[in-house]
């Protein structure tokens, strides 16, 4: 089977810093600005103004770029996240910039994060230079519960992330933040979840990557998010359905052959992507040794990367974690066995 894989070691990892309004996202930025083991990091914000530079700006370097005490880079969005992105790659190779080993990008409180990680997975102005780091998302301990309960965004933006930054638990007792953080966990088991005191965090650890996020996938099938006491879903939408989000695992009987895989994979995407949030997964395919690991956002499947093993001990035939709304887990499994009727016929 042909080598398809990207060289993933060469390229930039841009880490999307999503969160709801309030919930500490620029506070926790400033902190990773002043931080001097990321002085190799590119930042890109919406507006300078919001993260108050002043005290660690050292030099503009070029057009809307400046240089910070820390050594880190950071720059606005100008009129686009991917020309601005192509900008700075072309200002470090032609030495107009220092060079910079990774990029983290700052979303508005409002913003769905799909549509800028669909941007770092599939435009080719992009992909040969960049990939997709860690999605971080930043929850209040004073008002996260409310958020959630409230607003659609903020739950998607939960949803998605690989990594959870509960904040302001100086501002709550620990028993409080603990029952929330359990929340977190059961809304998105996928992801890491840490506690931060004023945004007191080791930047190695908000921005750490590991192979931990390819090991067995053990997540249940949960409910809809923050079930009452009766069972009954506490989120309803306007129109009166269960709009919660869930993740679920499909765990595969056996190695797939690779092209009814990405067939079947390309054909749910398309029919089913306004509903799947992001879907991820690590898989055996049949005349390959190697794991074959899978990434999808909405309706755009990321070029397929293989691990030269597979991680700890996790072995084949392999799993897939689907972040979705009213799509069930039956219906998957279900739909997924057209692969194997496929490669049998």
């Amino acid at each position: 089977m042909e080598d398809e894989r990207l060289p993933a070691d060469g390229r930039v990892p841009i880490h999307v810093l999503t969160g709801f309004l309030g919930s500490g996202k620029t506070t926790l930025l400033r902190h990773l600005l002043a931080e001097p083991d990321l002085a190799d990091t590119a930042v890109v914000i919406n507006e300078f103004g919001e993260v108050g530079l002043d005290h660690l700006l050292v030099r503009e370097v070029a057009e809307d770029v400046v240089l910070l005490s820390s050594g880190c880079l950071c720059c606005s969005v100008r009129d686009d996240l991917v020309s601005t992105l192509a900008e700075l790659h072309a200002l470090m190779r032609t030495g107009e910039i220092p060079a910079f080993a990774r990029v983290v990008v700052e979303t508005t409180g409002l913003a769905d994060p799909a549509p800028i990680m669909q941007a770092i997975l599939s435009e080719t102005t992009l992909v040969r230079w960049f990939r997709l780091g860690q999605v971080i998302t930043t929850v209040d301990a004073v008002n996260g519960e409310q958020t959630l309960a409230r607003h659609r965004e903020a739950r998607q933006q939960l949803a998605m992330a690989d990594r959870l930054i509960l904040s302001k638990t100086d501002l709550v007792g620990e028993s409080e933040a603990d029952a929330l953080g359990d929340k977190l966990r059961a809304m998105n088991p996928s992801a890491s979840l840490l506690f931060s005191r004023k945004a007191q965090l080791p930047a190695a650890e908000i921005l750490k990557e590991a192979d931990g996020q390819w090991r067995a996938a053990a997540a249940p099938q949960l409910g809809p998010v923050f079930d009452r006491a009766d069972g009954t879903p506490a989120m309803p939408s306007a129109q009166g359905h269960d709009d919660a989000i869930k993740s679920f695992t499909v765990s595969l009987p056996q190695p797939v052959e690779w092209p009814a895989f990405v067939e079947w994979l390309q054909l749910l995407l398309a029919a089913r992507g306004d509903s799947i949030l992001r879907v991820k997964g690590l898989l055996a395919v049949n005349d390959d040794s190697r794991p074959v690991v899978v990434q999808g956002v909405q309706h755009v499947l990321y070029p397929i990367e293989r691990l030269p093993a597979w991680p700890g001990a996790s072995a084949g035939p392999g799993w897939i974690v689907f972040i979705a709304r009213d799509l069930t887990q039956q219906a998957i499994e279900n739909s997924i066995r057209s692969v194997y009727e496929t490669s049998l016929a």
